[in-house]
């Protein structure tokens, strides 16, 4: 744990997108088995019925007992349901930031990292999908406004190094959130397309379809910049 959290910071240094993940990061600071063990069920289960229900129509209640457990054991893991949520959310951040940093060290060419990344990132939309439905179908509900944002600027963060073209650090920003875009949308495309079709089992390539799509316009987009 000690080493993650000293990795993310390093990575992001002191700014206040930086310090946001490491408290992500931070709330995960148990790693008793039995706690782990049931912690991980009860953020399962929530993780399914928030992508089902959204944030707003689901209670404590329900999780609960979709989870087999009392509501105060529940409450002896989350404080409440907003708790619950951010930590689904911090979960599913740190898992995607660490499998982002470890892809885009296997490669050397800043274009070959943002390809690795687009994988990496439909991979994970594809292989935790409620995950994903979580974060950019229910986000937008009430006190959770502000979650996907905060990880959206992370992840446009982490981009930035990646877009070497001569212009100032502003537009450097922009171009990075702009990738972000294109990623985020095309997922929540394909999860609503998803959706209307029944939820079929995504084809055994589709990951590599939707990056090579993605970062075929965004590499394409990046190469046509020029200075202002």
């Amino acid at each position: 744990m000690r080493g993650r959290i000293e990795r993310m910071s390093r990575l992001f240094g002191a700014s206040e997108t930086g310090k946001s993940l490491v408290f992500w990061v931070m709330v995960l600071n148990d790693d008793r088995p039995q706690y782990t063990e049931r912690r991980d069920q009860l953020l399962l289960v929530a993780r399914r019925i928030f992508a089902e229900r959204g944030f707003q129509a689901t209670t404590m209640d329900e999780i609960a007992k979709e989870a087999g457990f009392t509501k105060p054991i529940l409450y002896q893991y989350f404080e409440s349901k907003s708790d619950l949520y951010r930590q689904i959310v911090a979960e599913t951040a740190t898992k995607l930031l660490d499998s982002l940093a470890k892809a885009v060290a296997s490669v050397d060419t800043p274009r070959a990292k943002i390809e690795v990344a687009f994988r990496v990132y439909f991979e994970m939309v594809i292989d935790e999908t409620d995950a994903f439905r979580v974060l950019f179908i229910h986000s937008h509900e009430g006190e959770m406004i502000g979650e996907l944002r905060n990880l959206e600027i992370v992840l446009a963060t982490f981009l930035e190094p990646f877009i070497n073209i001569s212009i100032s650090d502003d537009h450097r920003r922009q171009l990075a959130a702009g990738v972000v875009g294109i990623a985020e949308a095309s997922a929540v495309t394909w999860m609503e397309q998803q959706e209307a079709k029944g939820w079929p089992v995504p084809a055994a390539n589709e990951s590599e379809r939707l990056a090579a799509r993605s970062a075929t316009l965004a590499w394409g987009g990046l190469r046509a910049v020029q200075q202002d």
